[in-house]
């Protein structure tokens, strides 16, 4: 497919600062046609150039608007060794978004009237070590029981199976608490693993039986499931980690010691249509909104925060997203994935995006990339190519220059701070310094997004503006200019 160009382009500048990067065009001639693609399409695209410059071997993303499904996607591999491609439909784990699963489960007992959230759980389980008898389940779910996460004698917490939550508790180990039932934030899922013993205590039935009873009644899916490494459902994805400048597959370690706080795997497709029925119910009924995002607070009344900036609902994170918008949401990391799954009110829309590595990327940006590309309407558009540029990073500046082929650009860049600082994630073997540059265009605004080893950063410009505005959350300043445009027409594959 051919396009024609301007000939002359006057500068391109990128500018990253502690939440913003900035990048300036000088206007373009519109192309004489543009390819249309389907946002599956679009989406399709997109995690295919993340697998090939992260090398994570596979990612799955879905997203449900208004109850519909409009995209799920999946690129990379389940089985890398035997090259068996990532369909939509391969689970994967879902690691600390087991949490919001649990959480939102355990708010049915809640309505039911079997649980008061506030009530003292030695109430509901009185053979407990006494020094969890004072804990309430919102503190427990909002990370303010005081329980630790994570110890030194938890090295080996993996190898063991629990056919329940109440089964598991052993693995507490009577443990001590850090702080005083709420007094302040300390991240635990060990808590996780005690709310499920309640609830078992409460239900009188395991989590291995209660849950798939509660996500076939919401959703009419089969995930997500608890997860049995002794009888892995046959699509599950394989786990891989980074060893060096490989990636390597990884055995099973056994989360049933904390179905809750991570024990859970998952399709996309169908974690997102989950993430739409709790959003549904919550706007059906006004207990169910209040008890899940109302922001829980402290003994002395104040707001209860992860990483100072997202408040704690009962079990969900509740914040905005780069763009503004309201999101309630929860992300996770363990051996062999790296989840995350958003629900945004008032656009009614819900997205999960789920891999088979654990990697360094903040994913929630990620996925709310794919999102915007999705609200904005955006068709794909002229991208640059022909060009040399000036990049300016840490008082370095660099030249180098714009290729690209297939309707693909990348920033060839091997030279610059930014881009040794991107090679320190996820090294490959290739060292690859190719970033690649998508470009498109909706009825409101414009928009690139470049592909790096920590995940998609979306940049925007509105209509008649040069200037591209986005987050990269990278606190570095990042000055970029393209220049000299080729005078001949550019010439590029069909897409």
């Amino acid at each position: 497919m051919k396009y024609l160009f301007k000939k002359q382009v006057a500068s391109l500048t990128v500018l990253v600062g502690l939440s913003t990067m900035s990048l300036s065009v000088s206007a373009l001639e519109e192309p004489q046609s543009r390819p249309t693609l389907t946002y599956q399409q679009q989406v399709e695209k997109l995690l295919q150039s993340l697998v090939d410059v992260t090398e994570v071997p596979a990612f799955s993303v879905a997203i449900v608007h208004r109850g519909q499904l409009v995209a799920a996607a999946a690129a990379g591999y389940a089985d890398k060794e035997q090259k068996q491609p990532a369909t939509p439909e391969h689970l994967f784990r879902l690691a600390s978004v087991s949490k919001v699963v649990g959480a939102s489960l355990i708010a049915e007992s809640v309505l039911d009237n079997k649980l008061d959230p506030d009530k003292p759980i030695g109430h509901y389980y009185p053979e407990l070590n006494p020094r969890y008898h004072a804990i309430t389940m919102r503190q427990l779910l909002a990370h303010t029981s005081g329980m630790p996460h994570y110890q030194l004698t938890d090295t080996v917490i993996g190898k063991d199976h629990y056919y329940s939550a109440t089964a598991a508790l052993t693995t507490l180990k009577d443990r001590h608490l850090l702080s005083s039932p709420g007094a302040k934030y300390e991240y635990s899922t060990h808590g996780y693993t005690l709310a499920g013993a309640i609830l078992e205590q409460i239900t009188d039935q395991k989590l291995q039986s209660s849950l798939p009873q509660y996500i076939k009644t919401l959703t009419g899916k089969s995930t997500p499931l608890v997860e049995n490494i002794h009888k892995l459902h046959p699509m599950s994805s394989n786990l891989y980690e980074r060893d060096g400048d490989t990636v390597k597959k990884i055995a099973f370690d056994d989360n049933s010691f904390s179905v809750f706080g991570a024990g859970l795997s998952a399709t996309a497709s169908d974690l997102a249509y989950f993430g739409a029925q709790v959003l549904k119910k919550s706007q059906n009924s006004e207990s169910y909104q209040r008890l899940l995002f109302t922001p829980v607070k402290t003994n002395e009344g104040s707001l209860v925060l992860h990483e100072t900036k997202e408040q704690l609902g009962f079990g969900w994170r509740i914040g905005k997203s780069e763009q503004g918008k309201t999101i309630y949401h929860h992300a996770g990391v363990t051996f062999g994935a790296r989840s995350v799954l958003i629900i945004y009110p008032e656009q009614d829309l819900s997205v999960a995006f789920l891999s088979n590595s654990s990697w360094v990327s903040s994913i929630e940006k990620t996925a709310n990339t794919l999102v915007e590309l999705y609200l904005s309407d955006s068709q794909p558009e002229v991208v640059f190519g022909g060009q040399t540029y000036d990049l300016l990073y840490q008082k370095e500046a660099t030249k180098g220059q714009v290729q690209c082929a297939n309707a693909i650009c990348n920033l060839d860049d091997d030279k610059s701070k930014l881009s040794t600082w991107l090679k320190k994630f996820n090294p490959t073997p290739q060292k690859s310094s190719n970033w690649p540059l998508y470009s498109f265009r909706s009825a409101n605004d414009k928009r690139l997004i470049m592909v790096t080893k920590i995940g998609l950063i979306d940049l925007t410009a509105n209509p008649d503006s040069t200037t591209y505005v986005g987050e990269s959350g990278t606190g570095k300043s990042i000055s970029f200019s393209l220049h000299d445009y080729s005078k001949s027409p550019i010439k590029r594959d069909k897409s």
